[in-house]
C-alpha cells in the first residue's frame, strides 16, 4: 500500500498523466512477476491476492483481484463502524484505480487477448484505464471484537482463495486452533530449513526475481505438514 499511496499522490499531482506509471515502478514490476518471491507475471493466473494493511489502523484485510470478473473482492474479518470502513474504502479504492493504469502501462492486455476475444461481460463496454469494481463479501468469517486476529483471518482468507474457495459464508474458523496449526507448520520449515541449510529467497539481498540477474537460488523442499496434529500445551509436572 505504500507503493500505491505514493504512485497514486505523484499521478493526481501530475495531473495524471500516464507518463508517471512507469513499468519499472514497483508496482508494476510486480505486475511483471519482479519483486515477488513467486516470480509470477500477473498475466498468467486469473486470480491475484493482496493482503492490505492499514497502518493507522493496526489493520489487515484481503483483497483478491479476480481478473476475468474486472473487480476486487474484499475479505475484511473486521466490518463495521464509519471510521473503519471508509479506511478500507479508501484503500482499495487506491487499487482499483491504480491497478488498470499498470495493467496499462506494463502491456499486460496485450498478454491477455482473451479477455476481449471471449467477450467477457465485463471488459466489452470498458475501457482498459477505468477503475476496477469492488465487491465487499460480506459473509466473510469475523473475528471476536476483543481480539487482534486481523493478521491471522487475513492469512487463513489467503488459503482458502488459494484453494479455490471464494464463498467463505459457511465456514467457521477456530482462531485458537489455526494460530496452533500455523505454529506447527512454521516450526517444521524453519526445523527443517536449519537441519538442511536451506536458504529462503526472502533472505536474498537485491530483487528476489533472478530476471534481473540476481542470485537464482533453488527453493527449499519442506514436507507438507498441512495434517500435522495439532500442538498441546505441555503441562508441568
Amino acid at each position: 500500500m505504500t507503493w500505491a499511496d505514493n504512485i497514486e499522490k505523484q499521478w493526481r499531482e501530475s495531473n495524471c498523466d500516464m507518463r508517471s506509471i512507469s513499468p519499472d515502478h514497483d508496482v508494476g514490476q510486480c505486475i511483471r512477476g519482479f519483486k515477488l518471491l513467486a516470480n509470477i507475471p500477473w498475466d498468467s493466473v486469473d486470480d491475484v491476492i493482496i493482503p492490505v494493511n492499514i497502518s493507522e489502523k493496526f489493520h489487515w484485510f484481503l483483497v483478491v483481484f479476480r481478473i476475468k470478473l474486472r473487480c476486487l473482492h474484499v475479505y475484511d474479518s473486521m466490518k463495521g463502524g464509519s471510521v473503519h470502513t471508509k479506511k478500507v474504502n479508501e484503500a482499495v479504492g487506491k487499487l482499483a484505480t491504480m491497478i488498470p493504469l499498470f495493467l496499462t502501462s506494463t502491456g499486460f492486455y496485450g498478454k491477455r487477448l482473451d479477455l476481449y476475444a471471449n467477450k467477457l461481460p465485463k471488459y466489452v463496454h470498458k475501457s482498459q484505464s477505468d477503475p476496477l469494481d469492488i465487491k465487499h463479501m460480506m459473509h466473510a468469517p469475523q473475528q471476536e471484537d476483543i481480539s487482534n486476529d486481523c493478521g491471522l483471518y487475513t492469512c487463513l482468507f489467503a488459503e482458502y482463495i488459494s484453494n479455490d474457495v471464494f464463498d467463505m459464508r459457511s465456514i467457521d474458523i477456530d482462531a485458537k486452533y489455526h494460530r496452533q496449526r500455523y505454529a506447527t507448520i512454521l516450526w517444521h520449515y524453519g526445523k527443517t530449513k536449519n537441519e538442511d541449510g536451506a536458504i529462503s529467497e526472502s533472505e536474498v539481498t537485491g530483487t528476489v526475481a533472478s530476471k534481473f540477474g540476481g542470485p537464482c537460488i533453488a527453493k527449499e523442499h519442506v514436507s507438507d505438514t498441512t495434517n500435522y496434529p495439532t500442538p498441546r500445551q505441555r503441562t508441568r509436572n
